[in-house]
Order: structure tokens, then sequence, then C-alpha cells
């Protein structure tokens, strides 16, 4: 068969066509391969999260084979028991004397033995009735004008017939507890007998905001002069419309804000320009203002995209394994470090090899074609950041801390479908960064709320949320 002539009209026209359908079938060859991985992808390979795991996604390690011990505490566990509260801080005491011997049954004198005796406490709640305070306005008449006066409420009384201690009880069930609004009225019903409207609980949600509005504008300002913090996001709902949900966090403070962007934009609301902050993070390209220096990549996150690689085929399989072993030694070597057995320079020192391998590793994979090749070539322009928690203290290889931030949004968010207007938005953000910071540094949520509340009924200052330094 003869070779086709390069003048030839017709086989010019074939050429063109077999051209266009390589070009056709290697697009659609990357399509099918990109959607493969996509249905392969689970929540040890990816960011998705466990519930979402499909049938053949690989199950977990398995459980360690059953000990043959029977359930419960083991011969000479120490136990734990409640302390018992000393006698004067007990609101009844009911004692009680036998009558009779239990071996002989014979009388009992009814003077008390010298023993001390056997104490047990019953922890009870009390009837839980609401306390109505009425307030009185007299009014007199002038005996010079005849102008008849009414006495005003006092500062400390609510213009509502919602107290502060209520009204944040109200803000608990709600932005706490994460109870939608028709079964908080149930249970404030059911439990304390309090009546109140859908709308009177929404206002306060609204007047709650504001009360909150200071404490939570300090934590912003705080949050902005941190040496390093943890910086991570969120799908949210505004209005049935898709929205962002942004926290920055240290170990004592959280700051929540909502954009309806997951952009540089909004990532520099969370934290402003002029901050200074080393941020931990993931590879989300938001956060690539940020120097290198001032950026510590998530290894935990690295660890999922390399098991993705591990699940793949040809060089691409080999390289997520070799990353995966590397991985485990460097987690290894943290841990060591935070139990104490290793010093900064220990733990610098022990790195090094891990290091070395990984750079090697690096290096052979920038290469590869697709998501490997790509992945590796971004972590080779980014390695600065890969150690930056070898050289400053408070600095962690992964941003595990904002993810558990970040869990109770995620449930708020699949029960009330996000929020649905400005006051909302409020409600949710300083909420979320109120609650968030009180666990954080073990304070109680209840009492904080109602302290909010009642100055901003008082016209007071609110307490503080920033620890003092």
């Amino acid at each position: 068969m003869s070779a086709p002539h390069p003048d030839c009209p017709g086989c010019q026209k074939l050429q063109a066509e077999v051209a266009t359908l390589r070009a056709e079938v290697a697009e659609l060859t990357t399509l099918v391969a990109e959607l493969t991985a996509r249905l392969q992808q689970h929540s040890q390979n990816s960011s998705r999260p466990p519930s979402s795991d499909p049938p053949s996604a690989p199950q977990r390690p398995p459980k360690p084979a059953p000990s043959g011990r029977q359930r419960g505490g083991q011969p000479g566990h120490p136990g734990v028991t409640r302390e018992l509260l000393p006698t004067d801080q007990v609101q009844e005491v009911r004692a009680y004397t036998p009558a009779a011997c239990s071996h002989c049954q014979a009388a009992l004198p009814q003077g008390l033995a010298g023993a001390p005796p056997r104490r047990h406490q019953v922890w009870e709640l009390p009837p839980l009735t609401p306390c109505v305070t009425e307030y009185q306005l007299h009014a007199g008449d002038c005996a010079h004008c005849g102008t008849r006066t009414w006495a005003t409420l006092p500062p400390e009384a609510p213009t509502r017939r919602v107290g502060p201690r209520l009204q944040a009880l109200c803000a608990l069930l709600t932005g706490r507890f994460r109870l939608g609004r028709r079964p908080a009225l149930e249970l404030l019903t059911d439990v304390f007998g309090v009546s109140l409207s859908l709308g009177t609980l929404v206002a306060l949600e609204a007047d709650t905001a504001v009360a909150l509005q200071a404490p939570v504008a300090e934590v912003a300002a705080a949050l902005a002069q941190v040496d390093c913090l943890h910086a991570d996001e969120t799908g949210w709902k505004t209005a049935g419309k898709r929205a962002w949900l942004w926290v920055g966090a240290t170990p004592s403070l959280a700051l929540f804000r909502l954009h309806d962007r997951r952009n540089r934009a909004a990532f520099e609301e969370l934290l402003p320009r002029t901050a200074t902050s080393i941020v931990t993070s993931d590879r989300f390209s938001a956060y690539t203002r940020l120097p290198l220096a001032r950026r510590q990549l998530c290894w935990a996150h690295l660890a999922r995209d390399f098991q993705a690689l591990a699940e793949s085929t040809g060089a691409a399989r080999t390289i997520g394994h070799w990353a995966q072993d590397q991985i485990r030694r460097l987690f290894s070597h943290w841990h060591t470090f935070r139990q104490g057995v290793l010093d900064r320079a220990g733990l610098v020192v022990r790195m090094e090899r891990v290091q070395r391998a990984f750079r090697a590793l690096l290096a052979g994979g920038v290469t590869l074609a697709g998501k490997a090749g790509a992945l590796c070539r971004d972590l080779r322009d980014k390695w600065e950041a890969l150690w930056t928690f070898l050289l400053h203290a408070g600095v962690e290889p992964t941003n595990n801390h904002a993810e558990r931030l970040l869990r109770p949004a995620v449930l708020w968010r699949k029960t009330s479908f996000g929020h649905q207007s400005d006051r909302g938005k409020q409600y949710v953000e300083r909420m979320l960064t109120v609650v968030s910071t009180l666990r954080l540094q073990g304070r109680n949520v209840l009492a904080y709320l109602e302290a909010a509340c009642r100055a901003r009924l008082t016209g007071t200052s609110v307490p503080s949320l920033v620890p003092l330094a």
C-alpha cells in the first residue's frame, strides 16, 4: 500500500481528521482518568467526611483481636467515683439510726455509736419553675399643675418579658447545642414552664448577637497580633446560596467569619494583611499571599493526598507508598517530641533524614504526569512551608485544631441549612466565636452569655474573651 501523498487533498483531510480524533481521545482519556479518580475518593485519601464514604471504600484498619477479658473494669482497677461534698455544702441532711441489732434483733439504745456515719449523697434537680418579677409603675399627680407622672423602669429591668438569664439560655440551646428553634421552644415549655413565641426567640437571638459584638471584635483584634494560628474553611448556606465559613484559631481563641466567596479577600477578613502570624493551613490558593516563611502546610492533608497516589497505578503508586513511609516517620518523631522525650534540637536532627528522603522523593516525582507530578512540583516549590514547625515553638505540623473547631459548625449547618438574613449571619459568627473560645478556655458558656446580655441591658462593659497576658 502506497504512502499518502502530501499534496493530495483527500490525504490531507484524513490526516487532519486523525489528528482531531487523537486530540479528542487524549482529552477523553484524561477526563475518564479524572472521573475515575473522583469516584475512588473517600475519607482516607481526600477531605471528604467518613459519612460520605461509598460501600466500595476500603475499610479502616481492623480492631485488635479480642483479648478474652470480660467487659468493664478489670481486677485491680482503682475505679473512679464521685467525691462526696462537705456536709456544709449539702442542702439537706437526713440522719437515720438502726432500731434493732442486725444479728440478734435486740433493741438498740437510742444513743449514737462512736463510729462516724456512712455517708450517701444523691444529686437531684429542684423543681424548675420560672421566676416572674412584676414591676409596678405607679403614678403621682402634681399638686401645682395637675400633671400625672408615671414611674419608669429601672435600668436593670428588661423592656421585653424575658430576663438576661433566660435570654442566655435561649442562645445556649440554639447556638451551642444546635437545637432548632421549635424544639428549643418545646424544651423551654416542658422543662422550665416558659412559653415563648417563635418571633420572640428570633428577636432574642438578634439581641444576643448585638450583645456579643464588642467581645468578638476584641477576639478579632487579638487574633491579628498572635505569633501563629490555624486557619480553615468549610461550606455554608446563605438564604439557600453557597457561602463559606472561615475559622482562625489559637489554643485559646477562635474567630469565625462568614463570606460568600472562598478567596483571598475572604481570608483577609479573617486575618488582615497587616498581621505577621505564621498560618497553619492546607494548600488552598487563598493562603498563597503569605510568604512561605509564614506558612505551615498541614501534613495530615498531605497524608491523604499521598494515600490517593498509593491507591493509583504505576510510578504514582510507588511515590505514594514511599511518601506514606516518610510521613509515618515524621509523625513518630513529632509525637516523641510532644511527649518530652526529645528536645527541639533532637527533633531537628531526626527530621534531617526525613527531609533528605522526601526531597529525593519529590525530585523523582516532578517529571510524572497528572496529579502525582503536580503534587510533587507544588511541594517542591513550597518546600520551606513544609518544615516551619521545626523552627518555631507553637507551630504544629497539622491543621487538626481548626478542623476540630469546624465540626460543630458543620453539624449546625446540616440541621439549620445555614442562615437567611444579615442578623442570622451575625448570630452564627458571634455565637460560634464566643462558644468555641469559651470552650478552649474551659469557661462556663451560660454564665458568660448571661453576663453579656445583662451588660447590654445595663449599658456596662461585657467581660473579655481574651486571656490576660
